[in-house]
């Protein structure tokens, strides 16, 4: 199976979907079309990345070698995302806001701006000392992506107490989900991005707790298993009982719901397993 584990792999698409669990995301096919990694169906091999390696019955068409693009040169991000911000109207925050179900000063803190060129919401991505770094797209049917040329970092909003709890989300519409129910909230770009820059952000803060909220499917607990690993600080583990803390909200939850359920996952110290806990919290998700 090593040989299988390092040989390159295709991400699934929308037009060609994980042949195992039939979704378009977070799986991916050898290229000459015989295996797949699998993330969410289990087999007796398992995967360096979290998920599962399975022989194909029927093997799938090669993929033909995407052309090796040149590296995009760096782009001045901060400047970018100003222009944008500058010229975006109060009354389309707004607008937002109530699309996604969450507070137009959730969206406003988080440096939420409209982005013409690419007709989507533009927001900043900050490293560990919070300098924009890049630039997350959502168009407005849900499509995201970011500016060419941006580094991965961290949705940090303007509005951080810096003291008590702190929810650690996944992007930014979680985020400000958080942020409405009246947390301190930071959020990642995806389930197992920029570990290291949050570990540092992490570092340089206070908290009493850090809760890194996990969407409720598999690939979330196993990206927050991993981020968990990294913290150099105490930290919870939590998932909704839905699909993740914007729907819940919109289910009409409130910050002393949401803190209660919070507050039964164990406290873990820095640098303690967590895999038994985590094997059963993924049993309620099957």
């Amino acid at each position: 199976m090593q040989t299988l584990c390092r040989s390159k792999w295709v991400r699934v698409s929308r037009r060609r979907p994980c042949p195992v669990c039939s979704h378009a995301d977070w799986c991916g096919v050898s290229a000459d079309g015989t295996v797949a990694c699998c993330m969410r169906v289990e087999s007796a091999h398992p995967a360096r990345n979290g998920g599962w390696i399975h022989r194909l019955a029927e093997p799938l068409p090669p993929v033909p070698a995407a052309p090796q693009l040149p590296e995009p040169p760096p782009i001045d991000a901060a400047g970018i995302w100003a222009g944008y911000r500058a010229n975006t109207r109060a009354v389309d925050v707004r607008a937002l806001a109530g699309h996604l179900g969450v507070s137009a000063a959730a969206l406003d803190g988080l440096g939420a701006a409209w982005a013409p060129p690419h007709r989507a919401w533009a927001f900043p991505m900050r490293d560990e000392g919070e300098r924009v770094v890049g630039i997350r797209l959502r168009a407005e049917d849900g499509r995201k992506w970011a500016v060419r040329g941006s580094r991965s970092g961290l949705f940090i909003p303007q509005s951080l107490t810096g003291r008590g709890r702190l929810l650690v989300c996944e992007g930014p519409t979680d985020t400000a989900a958080a942020l409405t129910l009246g947390f301190d909230a930071i959020g990642r770009p995806s389930c197992e991005g920029s570990v290291d820059t949050l570990a540092a952000w992490l570092g340089r803060r206070r908290y009493d707790e850090t809760v890194i909220l996990a969407d409720n499917d598999e690939p979330g607990l196993r990206g927050a298993l991993k981020l968990a690993a990294a913290l150099p600080c105490a930290h919870r583990i939590a998932v909704p009982p839905c699909k993740d803390i914007r729907e819940w909200l919109r289910q009409g939850v409130t910050r002393v719901e949401v803190a209660a359920v919070l507050g039964a996952f164990q406290l873990q110290a820095r640098g303690t397993a967590q895999a038994h806990n985590a094997s059963q919290r993924m049993e309620t998700l099957r």
